[in-house]
């Protein structure tokens, strides 16, 4: 497997899923469903995409965190690597990408 490439092709994916998400109300990001997942083929290897909505998560009172997250199975199914992003949504300020830490306190 060429880890540069899933790299780079992991990077294009959530690129692409954070912008056209971006683009959306705080009432429409509090429509999304919890979880939302889809298999994919990234860079030669199977992969799920998910997109995860969470209402008022840790230290994020009154605030929606929609995380996208690219994952692959390793050891057989054991284990799984995962690369992720997300963005908060509240409804009296502008749209903004999550914190490394508001990821790892949400359960990524």
């Amino acid at each position: 497997m060429d880890r540069d490439a899933y790299q780079a092709e992991t990077a294009r994916i959530l690129t692409e899923r954070i912008e056209s998400l971006r683009k959306m109300t705080f009432s429409e990001a509090s429509s999304l469903p919890a979880a939302r997942g889809e298999d994919a083929v990234v860079a030669g290897q199977k992969a799920t995409i998910t997109v995860f909505r969470q209402d008022s998560p840790y230290q994020l009172s009154g605030k929606i965190l929609v995380t996208v997250l690219v994952a692959r199975e390793r050891w057989f199914g054991i284990a799984a690597h995962h690369t992720e992003r997300g963005l908060v949504f509240s409804p009296d300020e502008s749209v903004r990408e999550a914190a490394q830490l508001e990821l790892q306190n949400s359960g990524g």
